[in-house]
């Protein structure tokens, strides 16, 4: 009896390899959800940030005391962010030149993404104020203010105007610089944490020193540097920059 052969089933196509670039902004976006997730039941689930705050505020004197420490106010708010305009007017040039394809180590789609994350970042912030209504330590009732404590998305009570403290706005003048954590990862794995570190400590010295006066609680400044993150990885995807680390060495 004659035997017939099975034939054997074409193999399926292999599934298309994604760019390292996209695959390292996928691993991230997926940190990125991991964090808000972890920020929220922290201190949405806990009076951590109210906690923090009272151990910075005497309540004899019904006062942070070091809300007018000259060196708080003076060098870390207000001279802090006039080098950071001196800092950004210079950053751009360097874009500038990146984008024009004179620095090897700046692809011009990254210098795109440094510029456009040094202005985003702060104007996200600021947007994300307006949109939320949460008020400052120094506003609140438990701190001898007016206004009540609010969770994130508590909208402000009925004949009191709406706060704008959230996220932190000075924060986000040191967090600005993520962006070149992802913008210098071309430039190899070691530039790109440099870039990392010198933003979470401006970020971190900036809010802390906020902090200490009573103008924000810890979590504004944990968002901020959250937002900060997001909108850098979001830009990065939406001017396809390069992000896979040593691309400008294997170019």
């Amino acid at each position: 009896m004659p035997t017939t052969e099975l034939a054997s089933p074409l193999p399926a196509p292999a599934a298309p390899a994604l760019d390292p670039s996209r695959r390292w902004l996928l691993a991230q976006g997926a940190l990125l959800a991991l964090s808000a997730l972890l920020l929220f039941i922290t201190f949405e689930g806990s009076d951590l940030d109210r906690q923090l705050a009272h151990a910075l505020f005497d309540p004899e004197r019904g006062i942070f005391p070091l809300r007018h420490s000259w060196f708080l106010e003076a060098v870390m708010h207000k001279a802090a962010k006039e080098v950071t305009y001196v800092l950004v007017a210079a950053s751009l040039y360097v874009c500038w030149q990146g984008w024009k394809g004179r620095l090897g180590w700046l692809p011009p789609r990254n210098a795109l993404l440094a510029a456009l994350g040094m202005v985003a970042i702060p104007l996200a912030t600021s947007t994300a104020k307006l949109l939320t209504a949460r008020y400052c330590p120094w506003d609140m009732v438990d701190f001898g203010g007016y206004a009540p404590y609010l969770h994130l998305f508590e909208a402000a009570p009925a004949g009191i105007k709406a706060g704008q403290c959230f996220p932190a706005g000075h924060a986000s003048t040191g967090f600005l610089w993520i962006v070149w954590a992802v913008a210098l990862r071309p430039a190899g794995v070691r530039a790109a944490r440099l870039a990392l570190f010198a933003a979470l400590l401006a970020g971190g010295i900036l809010g802390t020193a906020r902090m200490l006066q009573g103008a924000h609680f810890l979590s504004h400044t944990l968002w901020t540097l959250w937002l900060a993150w997001a909108a850098s990885l979001s830009l990065a995807l939406a001017v396809r920059a390069q992000v896979a680390p040593g691309a400008r060495r294997a170019a």
